[in-house]
Protein backbone atom coordinates (compact mmCIF):
# COMPACT_ATOMS: atom_id res chain seq x y z
CA UNK A 1 0.00 0.00 0.00
CA UNK A 2 2.86 2.37 0.79
CA UNK A 3 4.46 1.72 -2.61
CA UNK A 4 1.13 2.34 -4.36
CA UNK A 5 0.64 5.64 -2.52
CA UNK A 6 4.14 6.66 -3.58
CA UNK A 7 4.09 5.57 -7.22
CA UNK A 8 0.44 4.97 -8.15
CA UNK A 9 -0.27 8.47 -9.44
CA UNK A 10 2.86 8.46 -11.58
CA UNK A 11 2.15 5.02 -13.07
CA UNK A 12 -1.47 5.87 -13.90
CA UNK A 13 -0.55 9.21 -15.43
CA UNK A 14 2.20 7.76 -17.63
CA UNK A 15 -0.18 5.11 -18.96
CA UNK A 16 -2.94 7.67 -19.54
CA UNK A 17 -0.64 10.13 -21.30
CA UNK A 18 0.89 7.38 -23.44
CA UNK A 19 -2.54 6.53 -24.86
CA UNK A 20 -3.24 10.18 -25.74
CA UNK A 21 0.17 10.49 -27.41
CA UNK A 22 -0.49 7.26 -29.31
CA UNK A 23 -3.83 8.66 -30.48
CA UNK A 24 -2.12 11.82 -31.67
CA UNK A 25 0.56 9.79 -33.44
CA UNK A 26 -2.07 7.71 -35.23
CA UNK A 27 -3.98 10.84 -36.27
CA UNK A 28 -0.81 12.31 -37.79
CA UNK A 29 0.75 9.28 -39.45
CA UNK A 30 -2.11 7.29 -41.01
CA UNK A 31 -4.47 8.21 -43.80
CA UNK A 32 -8.16 7.56 -44.16
CA UNK A 33 -11.14 7.59 -41.85
CA UNK A 34 -9.95 4.45 -40.04
CA UNK A 35 -7.21 6.40 -38.29
CA UNK A 36 -9.80 8.68 -36.71
CA UNK A 37 -11.69 5.72 -35.26
CA UNK A 38 -8.52 4.12 -33.90
CA UNK A 39 -7.41 7.41 -32.36
CA UNK A 40 -10.87 7.99 -30.88
CA UNK A 41 -10.73 4.54 -29.30
CA UNK A 42 -7.37 5.30 -27.70
CA UNK A 43 -8.63 8.63 -26.37
CA UNK A 44 -11.78 7.00 -25.00
CA UNK A 45 -9.65 4.41 -23.19
CA UNK A 46 -7.35 7.12 -21.82
CA UNK A 47 -10.23 9.28 -20.57
CA UNK A 48 -12.03 6.30 -19.02
CA UNK A 49 -8.79 5.30 -17.28
CA UNK A 50 -8.34 8.85 -15.95
CA UNK A 51 -11.95 9.25 -14.78
CA UNK A 52 -12.17 5.90 -13.01
CA UNK A 53 -8.74 5.61 -11.45
CA UNK A 54 -7.66 9.24 -10.87
CA UNK A 55 -10.93 11.12 -10.41
CA UNK A 56 -13.05 8.46 -8.72
CA UNK A 57 -11.16 5.56 -7.20
CA UNK A 58 -7.81 7.08 -6.20
CA UNK A 59 -8.42 10.82 -6.31
CA UNK A 60 -5.48 12.51 -4.53
CA UNK A 61 -7.90 15.00 -2.97
CA UNK A 62 -9.43 12.18 -0.91
CA UNK A 63 -6.99 9.24 -0.99
CA UNK A 64 -3.33 9.21 0.03
CA UNK A 65 -1.39 9.63 -3.21
CA UNK A 66 1.89 11.40 -3.86
CA UNK A 67 1.43 13.89 -6.70
CA UNK A 68 5.00 15.21 -6.82
CA UNK A 69 7.06 17.61 -4.71
CA UNK A 70 6.70 20.73 -6.89
CA UNK A 71 3.47 22.58 -7.62
CA UNK A 72 2.55 22.74 -11.34
CA UNK A 73 5.57 20.60 -12.34
CA UNK A 74 3.88 17.47 -11.01
CA UNK A 75 1.75 14.48 -11.98
CA UNK A 76 -1.46 16.43 -11.47
CA UNK A 77 -0.67 18.83 -14.29
CA UNK A 78 0.25 16.00 -16.65
CA UNK A 79 -2.83 13.91 -15.80
CA UNK A 80 -5.35 16.72 -16.12
CA UNK A 81 -3.53 18.21 -19.11
CA UNK A 82 -3.59 14.89 -20.96
CA UNK A 83 -7.31 14.52 -20.27
CA UNK A 84 -8.11 18.01 -21.56
CA UNK A 85 -5.88 17.53 -24.61
CA UNK A 86 -7.64 14.24 -25.30
CA UNK A 87 -11.05 15.92 -25.23
CA UNK A 88 -10.05 18.57 -27.75
CA UNK A 89 -8.25 16.07 -30.01
CA UNK A 90 -11.32 13.81 -29.94
CA UNK A 91 -13.49 16.74 -31.02
CA UNK A 92 -11.31 17.30 -34.08
CA UNK A 93 -11.17 13.59 -34.90
CA UNK A 94 -14.97 13.38 -34.70
CA UNK A 95 -15.13 15.74 -37.67
CA UNK A 96 -12.91 13.42 -39.68
CA UNK A 97 -14.76 10.26 -38.68
CA UNK A 98 -18.25 11.60 -39.50
CA UNK A 99 -17.21 14.18 -42.13
CA UNK A 100 -19.20 16.89 -40.36
CA UNK A 101 -19.02 19.11 -37.32
CA UNK A 102 -19.98 17.36 -34.05
CA UNK A 103 -23.50 18.11 -32.79
CA UNK A 104 -23.94 20.86 -30.25
CA UNK A 105 -24.26 18.50 -27.22
CA UNK A 106 -20.83 17.07 -28.02
CA UNK A 107 -19.25 20.53 -28.16
CA UNK A 108 -21.06 21.52 -24.97
CA UNK A 109 -19.88 18.37 -23.21
CA UNK A 110 -16.29 19.07 -24.22
CA UNK A 111 -16.48 22.64 -22.90
CA UNK A 112 -18.16 21.67 -19.61
CA UNK A 113 -15.70 18.84 -19.02
CA UNK A 114 -12.75 21.14 -19.80
CA UNK A 115 -13.95 23.80 -17.35
CA UNK A 116 -14.53 21.21 -14.63
CA UNK A 117 -11.08 19.68 -15.12
CA UNK A 118 -9.35 23.08 -15.16
CA UNK A 119 -11.12 24.02 -11.94
CA UNK A 120 -10.21 20.75 -10.23
CA UNK A 121 -6.60 21.04 -11.37
CA UNK A 122 -6.31 24.62 -10.10
CA UNK A 123 -7.82 23.66 -6.74
CA UNK A 124 -5.51 20.63 -6.45
CA UNK A 125 -2.45 22.76 -7.22
CA UNK A 126 -3.49 25.27 -4.55
CA UNK A 127 -4.00 22.42 -2.08
CA UNK A 128 -0.46 21.21 -2.81
CA UNK A 129 0.96 24.61 -1.89
CA UNK A 130 -0.33 24.09 1.65
CA UNK A 131 -0.28 20.29 2.04
CA UNK A 132 2.70 19.18 0.00
CA UNK A 133 2.91 16.06 -2.15
CA UNK A 134 0.08 14.31 -0.26
CA UNK A 135 -2.95 16.56 -0.60
CA UNK A 136 -4.78 15.12 2.41
CA UNK A 137 -1.86 15.53 4.79
CA UNK A 138 -3.23 18.70 6.42
CA UNK A 139 -6.66 20.29 6.95
CA UNK A 140 -7.83 23.39 5.08
CA UNK A 141 -7.18 26.49 7.19
CA UNK A 142 -8.75 29.94 6.92
CA UNK A 143 -6.07 31.41 4.65
CA UNK A 144 -6.33 28.57 2.18
CA UNK A 145 -10.12 28.76 2.24
CA UNK A 146 -9.98 32.43 1.30
CA UNK A 147 -7.50 31.71 -1.49
CA UNK A 148 -9.84 29.02 -2.84
CA UNK A 149 -12.55 31.68 -3.17
CA UNK A 150 -10.12 34.06 -4.89
CA UNK A 151 -9.04 31.24 -7.19
CA UNK A 152 -12.65 30.65 -8.18
CA UNK A 153 -13.08 34.34 -8.97
CA UNK A 154 -9.87 34.40 -11.02
CA UNK A 155 -10.93 31.32 -12.99
CA UNK A 156 -14.36 32.87 -13.57
CA UNK A 157 -12.69 35.89 -15.19
CA UNK A 158 -10.43 33.60 -17.23
CA UNK A 159 -13.38 31.55 -18.50
CA UNK A 160 -15.25 34.76 -19.30
CA UNK A 161 -12.30 36.10 -21.27
CA UNK A 162 -11.88 32.86 -23.20
CA UNK A 163 -15.60 32.66 -23.92
CA UNK A 164 -15.59 36.22 -25.23
CA UNK A 165 -12.48 35.74 -27.35
CA UNK A 166 -13.74 32.49 -28.92
CA UNK A 167 -17.42 33.54 -28.98
CA UNK A 168 -18.38 30.46 -26.94
CA UNK A 169 -21.47 31.02 -24.82
CA UNK A 170 -20.84 27.87 -22.77
CA UNK A 171 -17.62 29.32 -21.30
CA UNK A 172 -19.35 32.59 -20.42
CA UNK A 173 -22.12 30.72 -18.64
CA UNK A 174 -19.51 28.57 -16.90
CA UNK A 175 -17.82 31.72 -15.62
CA UNK A 176 -21.08 32.93 -14.11
CA UNK A 177 -21.70 29.56 -12.43
CA UNK A 178 -18.19 29.58 -10.95
CA UNK A 179 -18.55 33.18 -9.80
CA UNK A 180 -21.88 32.35 -8.15
CA UNK A 181 -20.27 29.41 -6.34
CA UNK A 182 -17.48 31.72 -5.11
CA UNK A 183 -20.03 34.27 -3.90
CA UNK A 184 -21.98 31.63 -1.98
CA UNK A 185 -18.78 30.29 -0.44
CA UNK A 186 -17.64 33.74 0.69
CA UNK A 187 -20.97 34.54 2.32
CA UNK A 188 -21.66 31.17 3.91
CA UNK A 189 -18.18 29.89 4.83
CA UNK A 190 -15.40 32.46 4.61
CA UNK A 191 -17.21 35.42 6.18
CA UNK A 192 -18.21 33.33 9.19
CA UNK A 193 -14.56 32.88 10.15
CA UNK A 194 -13.48 36.47 9.54
CA UNK A 195 -13.87 39.54 11.63
CA UNK A 196 -13.45 43.29 11.37
CA UNK A 197 -11.39 44.60 8.49
CA UNK A 198 -10.78 41.20 6.92
CA UNK A 199 -14.51 40.59 6.50
CA UNK A 200 -14.96 44.06 5.01
CA UNK A 201 -12.01 43.50 2.65
CA UNK A 202 -13.39 40.15 1.46
CA UNK A 203 -16.80 41.67 0.72
CA UNK A 204 -15.19 44.59 -1.10
CA UNK A 205 -13.10 42.25 -3.25
CA UNK A 206 -16.20 40.24 -4.04
CA UNK A 207 -18.18 43.38 -4.85
CA UNK A 208 -15.49 44.68 -7.22
CA UNK A 209 -15.38 41.29 -8.93
CA UNK A 210 -19.14 41.32 -9.51
CA UNK A 211 -18.95 44.90 -10.78
CA UNK A 212 -16.16 43.88 -13.14
CA UNK A 213 -18.14 40.99 -14.59
CA UNK A 214 -21.23 43.21 -14.92
CA UNK A 215 -19.17 45.83 -16.75
CA UNK A 216 -17.69 43.20 -19.04
CA UNK A 217 -21.12 41.85 -19.97
CA UNK A 218 -22.48 45.35 -20.58
CA UNK A 219 -19.61 45.97 -23.01
CA UNK A 220 -20.32 42.67 -24.72
CA UNK A 221 -24.00 43.46 -25.14
CA UNK A 222 -23.20 46.94 -26.44
CA UNK A 223 -20.77 45.46 -28.96
CA UNK A 224 -23.35 42.92 -30.15
CA UNK A 225 -26.03 45.61 -30.51
CA UNK A 226 -23.63 47.77 -32.53
CA UNK A 227 -22.79 44.84 -34.82
CA UNK A 228 -26.47 44.00 -35.38
CA UNK A 229 -27.89 45.97 -38.34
Amino acid sequence: MLAFAQDGMAERTIWQTAMVLAAYGVSQSWRGVQRAWIALGLIAASCAHFVWFTLVWHNPLFIEQHVGPTPIANWLTLAYGAAIAGLWLAYRLWQEAFDQAPPRPVALGRDVASMALITLLAYSELRQLFAGSVLISSPIEQTESLLISLLGIALAFAFLGWGSWTAKRSWRIGSLVLMLAAVVKVFLIDAAGLGGLLRIASFMALGFSLIGIGWFYSKQLARQNTATP
